[in-house]
């Protein structure tokens, strides 16, 4: 006849192995808890970095001042050197350094990234394919402007760039820090030693 006793002894827990299991599921749970902290606290921090760094951006930026002028070229129709003057954006954001600034130059065609000048606060013009500031209403010679500070920029265009009459051309100026000044004209069918470009 069938035995239906089970040969296996199933008797229960012990306390001590209760405790046992119960010991390791806390420790696991500590540690999950842990983890998910830990990534809460870097998400957290890298999010107020990237809040810190929206700050700074948008508070560090320039803008245009007045016109925009063209310089004619001595032996041609057409403009080789631009003038414009920039300052901090209102809002009183932090000193902005020129001296980092990077310079574009682009027409329909093509785009030209000019190099600053070797003497970047000069009043006399820059070399073909070079960028200087002419005037500085900062303190001493430091290319460094603040709110209610002016810098006048002068662009001298290479050869091979020349603006012509009715043609569009745009010059950005990027700071390191914060956002770039755009400046976007066209050049009259007209153009004197000294024009306003519009």
């Amino acid at each position: 006849m069938l035995s239906l006793k089970n040969p296996i002894d199933d008797n229960g827990f012990t306390g001590l192995e209760g405790a046992i299991i119960l010991i390791a599921f806390v420790i696991i749970a500590s540690v999950f808890s842990f983890i998910v902290l830990g990534s809460g606290f870097f998400a957290t921090g890298k999010a107020e970095d990237v809040i810190y760094t929206g700050v700074d951006q948008s508070v560090s930026s320039l803008m245009l001042i007045g016109d925009v002028y063209g310089y004619k070229a001595s032996d041609r129709n057409a403009v080789d050197m631009l003038r414009f003057t920039v300052s901090p954006s209102v809002g009183g954001g932090k000193p902005m350094d020129l001296s980092g600034c990077s310079l574009t130059y682009a027409t329909s065609e093509r785009i030209l990234t000019l190099q600053p000048n070797d003497t970047l606060i000069s009043t006399t013009p820059p070399l073909p394919g070079r960028w200087t500031i002419s005037d500085i209403t900062s303190d001493g010679d430091s290319p460094v402007i603040r709110f209610n500070e002016r810098a006048t920029i002068m662009v001298r265009i290479p050869e091979s760039y020349l603006a012509l009459p009715g043609e569009r051309i745009t010059v950005t100026l990027i700071p390191p820090v914060g956002t770039a000044v755009t400046v976007s004209r066209t050049v009259p069918g007209k153009i004197h030693d000294v024009t306003i470009l519009v």
